[in-house]
């Protein structure tokens, strides 16, 4: 077998949460679960793909999810849960591969360049792979081995769940040439509409002359950008990631929005979620940073730094609002937002008096059993 010039892996976990809570609770098995707190506020954060038939997703209001399957299992988030099974996983990783690359609690990169004189066979490597974190954690993983990383997130996102697929150098731009343009990085549902109104709907046709106009005037000065990566090329290094450096949470709307109110509640719902995060693994954070991508996919962010490390969110709530605030622009309107803490130090004991620790213990083993959403402490404003 010709050995390639470049190999990566990339590994998702299927359904993460929600299948971790499967596999901690067998009752579940067979059952229709989401991951997700209750109504009338909460959201879904993970649906597995009997669910997902449904129309059950990610984001989605929960009443709304409620509504679309009736028979729908809510369990809450249990992040100590999740946060063992990543922990088993990235244990895999390590002792399969020189330099992995997490870029979120269920999905990594791996560079295999090197390995290629001892498995010879990329599909038995991803084989090798998918046996091992199931091994460990129970846990089902699509796999895809590529030349690049955005070619292989695009083939393990065309084979899920449970995929195993090898796209092999020279077949690359084919093999995208097939999948919708919405599977590219970069194309969310409002470009995949302009480009459907251009006619446009797979990504070989991304590619062809007659649309380079108007693809110019659509993307500008990315446009080489986006013809590069339909073409399947992308040099993007494995970085390796073994220290946890911050935490954070992001999501992409279904529809873009301008509306204050809807971007401060979802960012504060991180917040809440992040902060109960922090204590859980006796971590405060120094720093926050906020990240808006507008409607033309213009990113802009704002990083700051506590008075001293927090992990309390009404505390951070404040200063994490203005600087939201601050970022937003008038009649501009956003398909994503996010939050991520950093500068993470071990929590002190001098954080807060001792009656506030205890109430906050309190609190944080109700979560754990109920969900982030089911409480907050008392007497405490919401600002």
């Amino acid at each position: 077998m010709a050995r390639w010039s470049r190999q990566i892996v990339f590994g998702d976990v299927d359904a993460m949460f929600a299948s971790s809570a499967i596999v901690a609770n067998p009752a579940l098995v067979g059952k229709l679960v989401a991951v997700g707190s209750s109504p009338p506020r909460g959201i879904i954060t993970s649906a597995s793909y009997p669910a997902r038939r449904f129309g059950v997703k990610a984001a989605m209001p929960t009443a709304h999810a409620l509504r679309l399957c009736p028979d729908l299992v809510l369990v809450p988030s249990d992040r100590p849960l999740y946060q063992r099974m990543h922990e088993r996983m990235r244990e895999v990783t390590d002792r399969l591969f020189p330099t992995t690359e997490w870029t979120s609690i269920d999905e990594f990169y791996a560079d295999t360049t090197a390995l290629q004189s001892l498995h010879r066979d990329p599909v038995a490597l991803g084989r090798a792979v998918k046996d091992a974190i199931f091994e460990a954690t129970r846990l089902c993983c699509t796999v895809a081995i590529a030349t690049g990383k955005t070619i292989a997130k695009v083939a393990a996102d065309a084979h899920k769940p449970d995929g195993l697929v090898a796209v092999e150098p020279g077949t690359e731009a084919a093999f995208l040439a097939l999948q919708p343009v919405r599977s590219l990085p970069g194309i969310g549902p409002k470009t995949a509409a302009q480009l459907e109104h251009l006619g446009i709907h797979r990504v070989g046709e991304l590619l062809h002359p007659r649309h380079e106009p108007s693809l110019r005037q659509l993307w500008g000065r990315h446009f080489p950008v986006m013809q590069a990566l339909a073409r399947g090329e992308d040099h993007e290094p494995v970085v390796p990631d073994r220290d946890q450096k911050s935490l954070g949470h992001e999501t992409t709307f279904d529809q873009d929005t301008d509306d204050l109110t809807f971007l401060e509640g979802t960012v504060r719902g991180f917040l809440s979620t992040l902060a109960h995060e922090l204590r859980v693994e006796g971590l405060a954070a120094g720093a926050f940073t906020v990240k808006l991508k507008d409607a033309k996919f213009k990113i802009t962010t704002r990083q700051r730094h506590f008075a001293e490390p927090l992990n309390y969110d009404p505390l951070m709530w404040r200063d994490i609002r203005d600087a939201l605030r601050s970022l937003i622009a008038p009649r501009t309107c956003y398909r994503l937002v996010g939050l991520s803490l950093s500068d993470l130090t071990p929590a002190t004991e001098s954080l807060f008096d001792q009656r506030t620790t205890k109430a906050m213990a309190a609190m944080d083993a109700i979560i754990e059993k109920h969900g982030a959403s089911v409480m907050r402490l008392g007497a405490i404003p919401e600002e």
